[in-house]
């Protein structure tokens, strides 16, 4: 018994056992039996199944029979191409327009996400910058108990205090008994 590839649009999804089924562009839109959809880990690393989307074009490996195969992979096509061809370029396109892009030749990666972020770790975040840091917002709130700053802190606006404020250099030029 042979196999034969064919292309098709999926027509169904299956989450949990992670197949999906396909309407056969060469057997006039039959629908072809649940098929699965293989992954790249399965046991010890393990990641969220990747499964093609409801009427993307597929490639399928089938049996000559119809029955059984395995699904291969979405295929871009004229109407619906690449986002992004340049091969130094890793890019992730989410359905709700957050994108994750990283660009090999300059070494830059950039997350823009269209929602909020989060960031958790149970130890200790270390950001190490090799040229200037810059964070733009609305408004920010640093919630931390103890806040060491080492090297100069220049203020271009207003400070204002709800506690003391110890100048323990007595170097202020404003400071009265």
């Amino acid at each position: 018994m042979g196999v034969e590839l064919e292309y098709g649009e999926v027509s169904a999804v299956d989450y949990q056992g992670c197949r999906i089924r396909v309407r056969l562009d060469g057997r006039d839109g039959v629908e072809s039996y649940w098929l699965n959809v293989p992954q790249r880990n399965t046991q010890g690393v393990q990641c969220r199944p990747i499964l093609p989307e409801l009427d993307e074009q597929v490639a399928v490996l089938l049996d000559s029979d119809g029955i059984g195969g395995v699904y291969l992979g979405g295929v871009y096509s004229v109407v619906e191409p690449p986002p992004v061809v340049d091969e130094n370029t890793h890019y992730v396109r989410f359905k709700d327009g957050t994108v994750l892009t990283y660009e090999q030749a300059s070494s830059e990666m950039s997350l823009d996400c269209v929602g909020a972020v989060t960031l958790k770790c149970a130890k200790n975040l270390d950001i190490h910058v090799g040229e200037s840091l810059v964070i733009k917002a609305p408004k920010a709130t640093l919630d931390i108990p103890q806040v060491t700053l080492n090297g100069n802190l220049q203020v271009n606006g207003d400070i204002n205090a709800t506690g003391k404020i110890l100048d323990v250099g007595g170097n202020s030029s404003n400071h009265k008994h």
